[in-house]
């Protein structure tokens, strides 16, 4: 029984390495690809003075577009520690900050918006970023009230302060990741280390030789245990 024991708990121990191998993979794949994009666009950069076709305006903005698109995705996948994570966040800031300056108000609040989604998308699995939460909403605040249409006769007419104000408070409102999603996440976490648990407990005999029925149906829980967990982390 003790050996069973240790094995099952070898099992529970590499069942983790390997989500956080996973995680930490992934993270680091998207945040390589976004820097990837970026550095493309700063080598299809125009030479100072010239005034490049519509055509390649447009494309070298496609390129930044997805390359906040990669470093969102990277924050997204979580794992304390995980430094791809960090640095993509501030990835997004620095996109927007520069788009503000190239005057892209629109690009900007595109990263700054990428930024916010993603904190707001793990803040259920521990990340709680804060600061970069309030720097994202204070840029999307700001770039917002230059963005909105002049008022129509009639309407009230609010000054720029007036304006990030009123889009700061909205953005400060509540916003807790999707309830269903981060339960689907718990459930696929709770089931695939049951799955583990249960291969330990039943998939083999006292002499640690396999039982091919229980073995197969805990494989099958860990799997989809696993596809629930990284589905509810990603749409959360």
């Amino acid at each position: 029984m003790h050996r069973v024991v240790a094995v099952g708990l070898i099992v529970v121990v590499l069942a983790l390495a390997l989500v956080v191998v996973r995680v930490w993979f992934a993270s680091r794949a998207e945040w390589q690809a976004g820097e990837a994009l970026v550095a493309e666009y700063n080598r299809t950069a125009a030479a100072p003075g010239a005034d490049p076709a519509p055509e390649e305006r447009r494309r070298r903005a496609a390129l930044l577009r997805d390359a906040v698109l990669r470093f969102r995705a990277a924050a997204l996948w979580y794992l304390p520690g995980n430094p791809y994570g960090r640095r993509s966040l501030e990835r997004l800031l620095v996109i927007g900050q520069r788009a503000e300056q190239a005057a892209d108000d629109r690009l900007a609040v595109y990263a700054y918006r990428a930024a916010r989604s993603a904190v707001l998308g793990t803040r259920g699995f521990g990340l709680g970023d804060e600061e970069t939460l309030g720097r994202a909403n204070a840029a999307i605040a700001r770039v917002s009230a230059r963005l909105e249409r002049p008022p129509a006769p009639g309407e009230e007419v609010l000054s720029g302060t007036e304006r990030e104000r009123r889009h700061l408070a909205l953005l400060r409102a509540p916003e807790d990741p999707n309830p269903w999603f981060a339960l689907l996440a718990t459930a696929g976490l709770l089931g695939w280390v049951g799955g583990v648990i249960g291969f330990a407990l039943r998939g083999l005999d006292d002499q640690c030789k396999l039982r091919l029925a229980p073995a197969l149906w805990a494989g099958g829980v860990v799997v989809c245990g696993l596809a629930a967990w990284a589905a509810g982390l990603a749409l959360a």
